[in-house]
């Protein structure tokens, strides 16, 4: 199974995939995966991030239908690009104007000194992958976190510098 080059930092990996998480709020998803990335040393400060992501959050809301959230962030306190991936229990709303319910979360964040954009060349092969009915149905079931990588690590097979 192809992976990330080793010069994209790993960024995806299986101590940012949190599994049937008990979210209500776009907030508190957001809020779950930063936490995660401050305490695994992904960033150096988790208030300016936040900060970054919700911004971001209020130009254009990151659910894509599907069920689906890619919020992201580029800021100085990305210390490494990283994907994070949370699965919730129950679907919940992600903007209150809009109707969409999300149930996966995936959050991007890399550095603002991000020249290869490493944060779109992933958006665009995840929309891709997630096409594919199976493969969501995979990651709505998957319940352990080994089996998940697996899973997540199928998209990054065009993901080249």
């Amino acid at each position: 199974m192809n992976r990330i080059k080793t010069i994209e930092t790993n960024v995806i990996r299986k101590e940012m995939l949190l599994l049937q998480k008990e979210c209500s709020s776009k907030n508190d998803a957001i809020n779950s995966l930063i936490e995660k990335a401050f305490d695994t040393g992904l960033i150096t400060r988790k208030e300016p991030f936040m900060e970054v992501v919700l911004e971001r959050e209020t130009e254009i809301p990151t659910a894509i239908g599907y069920e689906i959230a890619i919020p992201h962030g580029k800021s100085k306190e990305v210390k490494e690009p990283f994907i994070g991936f949370l699965q919730v229990r129950n679907s919940f709303q992600w903007t209150e104007e809009l109707e969409d319910e999300v149930r996966l979360v995936f959050l991007i964040g890399v550095s603002d000194k991000n020249e290869n954009n490493l944060h779109l060349k992933f958006i665009s092969q995840l929309s891709k992958k997630l096409l594919d009915e199976d493969f969501r149905q995979a990651l709505k079931e998957v319940t352990e976190v080994e089996k998940a990588f697996e899973l997540l690590t199928t998209i990054n097979s065009t993901i080249q510098n």
